[in-house]
């Protein structure tokens, strides 16, 4: 599904504009994002030369391409204070922020997004909103990290970015470079028709009929009080491929086998028995079913979320996985992922003065609470000129609307699982414990050769 990009200015169907309102998805993700901050990061490893001001140069040339990097949100609405945000133009560029280390620090790039990136917001009212982080260490050795705020850009978007700046940087565009067009139409004006309704409760799937389990939290954070915590984890290429040979064996997909492993540990530190139903959620790429085609080079957020009432199986995950794939693609024909943007456009708040009601609805009566975001296979260069490229990856915020969850990139040879969790809600000793379960589960799965 991933291919690399080409430098080239991305995207076609745009606003001759270079200020809108957000849209009700947007609207939404700017509403949280003041409460609990909700960014999205995109980081990669590059062995070789490199210097600040170059990078600079490249992230003015990248800010050129993508208009939602041009760009502040204000609340417009002089009748209500702090609601009608509008995107808005700004001309200041995107901050370099330079780390440097004295000695090796293999993770540091971990700690950074774990203690800052997903913390700090990005200046919405003055903007831009983007800002980066270069880690660099004796022997050149670089870490890159991009953080972009979720009501523009989804996993897809902050790692196409960074892929995108790392060849500006690279190959650096002859001349001065010429500034994209007007901001993309709102995402819910390229949803596809809707197919029918799914077929009432009675033709349901028996999993579906009793009580759900969610992930208990261990004490109520209040809303504006939430932080985000990561863990980062990962699975190397051997494996990662006998992995992919089991799913393929075993009928369904990485997804499916993840979000299994996932539900699975969070049910089994709930000390639940066999059978007990969890819900867990699949945030999901809508990019090749809109109204026209959406590369990855473009920025926007294109996910919308589903959730699987899964039973546990601890002895049997593969029947969870593929319950898991099958329960996916068919509330996905029933077209069940663009419910959500129905419901925000009907109810949504217009503000964070009147979104307590919304998120405590949300938090209490929610489809699910823990997820596994999972980006797929994403093409990143591993030689680009002298340098050497590794741990291309990305890692998703949670804000208010959930307790626990995972970002999923498999990039490099590799597969990247980065879990996250509200700080005092889940304790980090909890979210080890399920994280290093869930690596367990999965590399059992993927058996010995």
């Amino acid at each position: 599904m991933n291919t690399p990009s080409a430098p080239t200015n991305a995207g076609t169907a745009r606003h001759e504009t270079t200020s809108r309102e957000l849209s009700p998805g947007e609207r939404w993700y700017w509403i949280i994002d003041q409460l609990s901050t909700l960014n999205v990061c995109a980081r990669v490893r590059i062995q070789g030369e490199i210097s600040a001001p170059a990078l600079r140069t490249a992230l003015r040339a990248l800010q050129d391409r993508h208009p939602l990097l041009r760009v502040a949100i204000a609340a417009g609405d002089p009748q209500q204070p702090g609601t009608g945000p509008r995107f808005v133009p700004t001309a200041r560029p995107v901050p370099l922020r330079e780390v440097l280390l004295a000695a090796p620090e293999e993770d540091r790039w971990a700690g950074e997004i774990d203690a800052r990136e997903l913390t700090d917001p990005i200046d919405r009212e003055s903007g831009p909103l983007a800002r980066a982080v270069l880690i660099s260490t004796p022997g050149q050795t670089h870490d890159l990290v991009l953080t972009v705020p979720h009501c523009i850009a989804d996993g897809t978007t902050a790692l196409s970015l960074l892929r995108q700046w790392v060849h500006l940087a690279a190959q650096p565009p002859a001349g001065a470079g010429t500034t994209g067009g007007g901001l993309p139409e709102p995402f819910e004006a390229l949803f596809p028709p809707r197919p029918g309704p799914r077929p009432e409760a009675g033709a349901q799937d028996p999993q579906e009929s009793g009580e759900t389990g969610r992930l208990r939290p261990e004490r109520f954070v209040p809303f504006d009080q939430r932080r985000t915590r990561m863990l980062h984890r990962s699975l190397d290429g051997d494996v990662l491929e006998r992995l992919a040979a089991a799913c393929k064996r075993e009928g369904t997909t990485l997804h499916g086998v993840l979000a299994a492993a996932l539900a699975c540990a969070v049910a089994h530190d709930a000390q639940a028995a066999p059978q007990a139903r969890f819900a867990v959620g699949s945030p999901l790429s809508l990019r090749d079913e809109l109204r026209r085609e959406v590369t990855e080079d473009e920025a926007g957020c294109y996910v919308s979320a589903l959730h699987s009432v899964v039973r546990y199986q601890p002895e049997d995950l593969w029947a969870m996985a593929r319950f898991v794939n099958d329960d996916i693609a068919a509330r996905k024909k029933h077209g069940e992922q663009y419910e959500v943007f129905d419901l925000l456009a009907v109810q949504g708040p217009a503000g964070t003065a009147d979104s307590g009601p919304f998120i405590r609805h949300f938090e209490e009566n929610g489809p699910f609470n823990f997820f596994v975001s999972n980006i797929g296979r994403f093409a990143f260069p591993t030689e680009l000129g002298a340098w050497h490229l590794s741990g291309a990856q990305f890692v998703g915020g949670i804000s208010v609307v959930g307790y626990l969850g995972s970002s999923v990139t498999t990039s490099q040879g590799r597969l990247s699982w980065n879990f996250t969790y509200i700080e005092e809600a889940v304790s980090r000793q909890r979210a080890e414990r399920i994280a290093d379960d869930s690596i367990r589960r999965v590399t059992a799965a993927a058996g010995n050769r």
